[in-house]
């Protein structure tokens, strides 16, 4: 076989073969993209079991806006984490619902996330991370923002 006629198999494969290792947590865990408290998303989720496992760790930064944040719709966030692990999930408590993104890891995969997110209130944000051990850790920060309805077009 040709070498450019294998590499134009492999690109085409790889597309098929990376959605079947992919999870679809929408379909398989519905109910936490429904829950509208934190600990009703992460129970169905994550399971009662599992849920009681969870502690709080200085070993998974999460980095957010100090001071109040003037653009609600577009609010960064970082993740950063020494923990190897088999899940990322990010929740908040200012939307109706909780679940913000959940991150299939593999032991191989480097915790370092940034995003954007939208909180339509000031609140809490919450990164679980679901260890090789079985065990969820935790780190939560709180963003202030600010809320003016009738703003205008300057600053």
């Amino acid at each position: 076989m040709n070498r450019r006629h294998f590499l134009v198999l492999g690109f085409c494969i790889f597309s098929y073969t990376a959605e079947v290792f992919a999870v679809d947590y929408r379909k398989r865990k519905h109910l936490a993209w429904k829950a509208s408290s934190i600990n009703g998303a992460a129970l169905a989720l994550y399971g009662r079991e599992k849920f009681a496992t969870i502690q709080k760790s200085t070993d998974i930064e999460l980095i957010v806006p100090k001071g109040i944040v003037r653009d609600p719709e577009n609010i960064p966030i970082t993740i950063r984490s020494s923990i190897k692990g088999k899940t990322l999930a990010v929740f908040q408590d200012a939307n109706p619902k909780s679940l913000v993104a959940v991150f299939h890891l593999s032991d191989e995969s480097i915790v370092e996330y940034e995003l954007n997110i939208r909180m339509e209130f000031k609140g809490t944000v919450f990164a679980v991370l679901e260890g090789m051990d079985g065990k969820l850790y935790y780190t939560r920060e709180y963003i202030e923002v600010l809320l003016l309805s009738c703003m205008g077009s300057g600053e």
